[in-house]
């Protein structure tokens, strides 16, 4: 009777552990197949965008001067190539933020205060 009760948790356990397994390998979370052809920016802060097809793992929540600008570029595929697509709204921000480095090069509050203020 011990024997049997033995034997009974032991097939118990082995169908614990394969239906584990299963469940697991079919059910967890997979990243999407990385594509060729993928374009983003490589890199998540700052004025010097990267595009590649290496997306960042992870960004920091912290913000760093000219990371408002970057809503006015973005990586596109042209003929085939990676490329940093910039509008004049871009520039113009990028502009603005390196001006206020300059004027406030030892100064981080009204820096970063300028550089809030540029579109």
């Amino acid at each position: 009777m011990k024997n049997k009760n033995l034997i009974y948790g032991i097939i118990a356990l082995l169908f614990l552990t394969g239906l584990s397994f299963f469940i697991w390998n079919n059910y967890q979370i997979k990243s999407p197949p990385r594509n060729s052809e993928e374009c983003v920016a490589e890199s998540c802060h700052g004025l010097n965008i990267i595009c590649g097809p290496n997306t960042p793992e992870f960004c920091s929540m912290m913000y760093a001067a000219g990371d408002n600008c970057r809503q006015y570029a973005n990586c596109q595929l042209i003929d085939g190539q990676c490329k940093l697509e910039k509008s004049p709204k871009f520039e113009n921000c990028k502009s603005c933020v390196e001006k206020c480095e300059l004027d406030y090069k030892d100064d981080v509050v009204n820096f970063f205060e300028c550089e809030s203020k540029c579109r």
